[in-house]
C-alpha cells in the first residue's frame, strides 16, 4: 500500500509540473510504522511516556482540532481529546507531564480553503478578526482528560518552536510582533516574559532540538529564502552563538537528538518546489554533518520525536508550498542506527 500510494503522489506532483525527491521503496536503517489515522502536514507533536500525541494540522478546510496518540511500543493509533479550536504551525511541548500548545494559526468561525501559504511572498499580512495567529496557549493534563486555557504569551506567534528546559517552556523564532525575542513560561509562577538577547536572525518553519540544556535553532525560512544558519540558545544566560551549519538549506524539517546525535530530515524549497528527505547528523561532541540514510518518502511539514534509540517522524506533506493540503502524508517512517 505504501508504495502505491508513493507512486500516486509522485504521478500527482510531477503532473503539477514541479520536483519530487525521490528515495526507493525501502531504505537502510528505516521502516514503516502504522500510519495515522488522519493525514496531515503542519501539526504540533510531544511524547509523554512512550506515547507521542499528534495535534492539529492542516487541511484543505483550514486548521484542524483532531488529536491522536501513537503508542510507539505497540506501533498503534489511538483516539485522543480533540483541541477547542484548529491550529496549526503552532509549539507544542510536554513539560511536568503536561502538555502545552502556544500560539499557531487558529481556524475562523467559517473554514477555508488556502491557509498553506503562510510564510511564502504570497503570504497575507492581514489577521482576520474571527482567526489567524494568536497568542493562545492550551494545557492538556492526563489526568485531567480535556484541554484548559493557560496564559496567553506576550504576542501572537506561528511557525515557530516551543521546547522544554530545566523546567521551563521556551517559544522561539516564527513570525510575529517581537518574533526574534524569546519568550519564556515560568509554571511555577504561572507566567510568560521575554528572555535574553532577541535570536540573532529571526525566522519561520525552522527546526528545534535540545541537548545538554542547549536550544538548537537549525535552518527555517529567512525572507523566503530557506536558511542552513544554526543558531544556538543557552537558557541559563540568554545568550546565542553559532553552531555548525546544514549542508544545504532547508525549511519545514524535522529535528530531534538521538543517543547524543542530532538528526534533521525532510524539508522544502520553493523554487522550483521541492520538498527533500535529506538526513543529516551531527555528533554534538563534533562540528561536522554528516550523511545518513535519506528518509524514505521525501515531506516538509512533519512532526518528529526520538526516543527508546528510534528517530520517529510523522505525517508532513511530499507536495511543496500550495500543493501541501493535496498531498498530506499518513505515513510513519522510523529509523534506528
Amino acid at each position: 500500500m505504501r508504495g502505491a500510494i508513493r507512486l500516486w503522489l509522485s504521478g500527482f506532483l510531477l503532473a503539477a509540473g514541479f520536483c519530487l525527491a525521490t528515495a526507493p521503496a525501502s531504505a537502510e536503517g528505516w521502516r514503516d510504522g502504522t500510519p495515522m489515522t488522519t493525514a496531515r502536514a503542519f501539526a504540533g507533536a510531544a511524547l509523554l511516556g512512550d506515547d507521542l500525541y499528534v495535534v492539529g494540522g492542516d487541511s484543505t478546510a483550514g486548521p484542524r482540532n483532531v488529536a491522536e496518540i501513537y503508542d510507539i511500543r505497540g506501533n498503534i493509533w489511538r483516539a485522543a481529546v480533540a483541541l477547542p479550536v484548529g491550529l496549526q504551525h503552532f509549539g507544542m511541548a510536554q513539560l511536568n507531564g503536561r502538555l502545552y500548545i502556544a500560539g499557531g494559526h487558529e481556524a475562523p468561525v467559517q473554514s477555508r480553503i488556502g491557509s498553506t501559504a503562510l510564510f511564502g511572498e504570497s503570504a497575507s499580512p492581514d489577521v482576520p478578526a474571527n482567526g489567524g495567529d494568536t497568542a493562545n496557549v492550551w494545557v492538556f493534563d492526563p489526568n485531567i482528560g480535556s484541554w484548559l486555557s493557560g496564559p496567553s504569551m506576550p504576542a501572537a506567534r506561528a511557525g515557530h518552536g516551543l521546547v522544554a528546559v530545566d523546567g521551563k517552556l521556551y517559544a522561539l523564532g516564527g513570525r510575529g510582533e517581537g518574533a526574534s525575542r524569546v519568550f519564556v513560561y515560568d509554571p511555577a509562577r504561572d507566567r510568560w516574559s521575554v528572555s535574553g538577547s532577541p535570536m540573532p536572525s529571526p525566522r519561520v518553519a525552522a527546526a528545534y532540538a535540545v541537548a545538554d540544556g542547549l536550544i538548537y535553532a537549525i535552518g527555517g525560512l529567512n525572507g523566503g529564502a530557506a536558511s542552513a544558519r544554526v543558531d544556538i540558545f543557552n537558557p541559563s544566560n540568554g545568550s546565542w552563538r553559532s553552531g555548525s551549519s546544514l549542508p544545504e538549506p532547508r525549511a519545514g524539517h524535522v529535528a530531534a537528538v538521538l543517543d547524543g546525535r542530532l538528526h534533521v530530515t525532510g524539508g522544502e524549497q520553493r523554487r522550483p518546489l521541492r520538498t527533500y528527505g535529506d538526513h543529516f547528523v551531527l555528533d554534538l561532541a563534533g562540528t561536522a554533518w554528516q550523511r545518513a540514510t535519506s528518509m524514505p518518502t521525501p515531506r516538509h511539514g512533519a512532526v518528529a520525536a526520538a526516543t527508546g534509540g528510534r528517530f520517529i517522524v510523522v505525517g508532513g506533506s511530499p507536495g511543496a508550498g500550495v500543493y501541501t493540503v493535496f498531498t498530506e502524508s499518513d505515513m510513519v517512517d522510523i529509523y534506528t542506527e
